[in-house]
């Protein structure tokens, strides 16, 4: 399972166990059947029921706890939010992996391989609904939860549609960039923004510094989601639990593909390549070809550009120094991460 790394911000970090505590507590307030497919999800126990060294990378409730504490003395103020953000991550982890015919995850059987399509549907749904509990019956302020809850759905809505763009684009010869810059937004952009916007607005935060806070999270997040490209290709498997092949092997038209296929010699190689499941021998020629366009290279680049993007976002906002600090961590993090 994948953890934060020796690079991560301590504010990314610094939580942890308040908010693995929480999740536990959110999907164990009851005998439900799900219960156990749910800690497996979350990365706290094999298929066999044995307890394991929690799971994932919380960023997104990390985030929440990080806007709750911009505007508030307690950053544990935004756990309502951090609990059902992350819990939403993972009800569309579990739906994704089915659409995408993923059989691994941070090394480890996904769920759909585990107990079938059918009754992964069933535990992403659980998980969904778990999540608004989380929010809807926590002991938070019920106007600012009102307002946390709404932003969560247009996230939810966003997330969906970005899925239903990227699924599309499998099936299409040419994906322009801004289509897929477009599509991320949706897929990653908008669920780390409302992290923020909700974290914020349970921690006190006026509307419009909510939203702008959001703004950024949502524009970073698209930092994030081009270093995951990258990350699917040329990544340490040991660090990121996810295969490098899979990407290609999907035919997926991820960033570093859809840059090379404009490269008049990367581009009739990858159409071939994705043509033809036969020719799928040939990926270590994909990749030396997307190398040689400079695939690489455009991932990060676009990251840092998104991630600068993002800060001059928030440059309005009345922000202390220290506050601005952990932002600009939060963003170098983002764009320099290799997990």
């Amino acid at each position: 399972m994948a953890s934060l790394g020796s690079g991560a911000p301590g504010v990314i970090s610094r939580h942890r166990d308040a908010i693995e505590e929480a999740l536990r507590a959110a999907l164990e307030i009851d005998e439900s059947p799900l219960a156990g497919p749910s800690r497996y999800v979350m990365g706290w126990q094999g298929t066999d029921g044995r307890p394991m060294e929690a799971g994932g990378k919380r960023i997104r409730p990390a985030l929440a706890l990080v806007a709750a504490g911009i505007f508030n003395a307690d950053p544990l103020s935004g756990l309502p939010a951090a609990v059902a953000i992350e819990l939403i991550h993972n009800f569309s982890l579990v739906h994704d992996e089915i659409q995408d015919h993923d059989d691994v995850r941070h090394g480890r059987p996904t769920a759909y391989t585990v107990w079938g399509p059918g009754q992964a549907i069933n535990l992403g749904d659980f998980m969904y609904g778990r999540a608004i509990r989380a929010l809807s019956e926590s002991g938070a302020d019920p106007s600012r939860c009102v307002r946390a809850m709404a932003v969560l759905m247009r996230a939810v809505e966003g997330m969906i549609a970005g899925q239903w763009r990227d699924i599309s684009f499998e099936s299409r010869e040419r994906v322009s960039v801004d289509e897929y810059i477009e599509m991320i937004e949706g897929k990653t952009g908008v669920l780390l923004g409302a992290s923020l916007e909700m974290g914020a607005t349970l921690g006190g935060a006026a509307e419009s510094e909510a939203a702008t806070l959001g703004r950024w999270g949502t524009r970073l997040g698209l930092a994030f989601q081009a270093i995951d490209d990258y990350l699917g290709i040329w990544g340490d498997e040991v660090l990121t639990g996810k295969t490098t092949t899979g990407d290609i092997a999907r035919r997926k038209k991820t960033l570093p593909i859809i840059h090379a296929l404009d490269d008049p010699l990367a581009g009739p190689l990858i159409r071939t390549v994705y043509a033809d499941e036969s020719q799928m021998e040939r990926y270590d020629e994909v990749v030396a070809a997307l190398e040689a366009a400079g695939a690489d290279a455009l991932c990060r680049d676009m990251a840092r550009r998104f991630a600068n993007e993002a800060e001059d976002m928030v440059a309005a906002l009345e922000l202390d120094d220290a506050a601005r600090d952990t932002l600009r961590s939060v963003g170098d993090y983002f764009c320099q991460r290799d997990f």
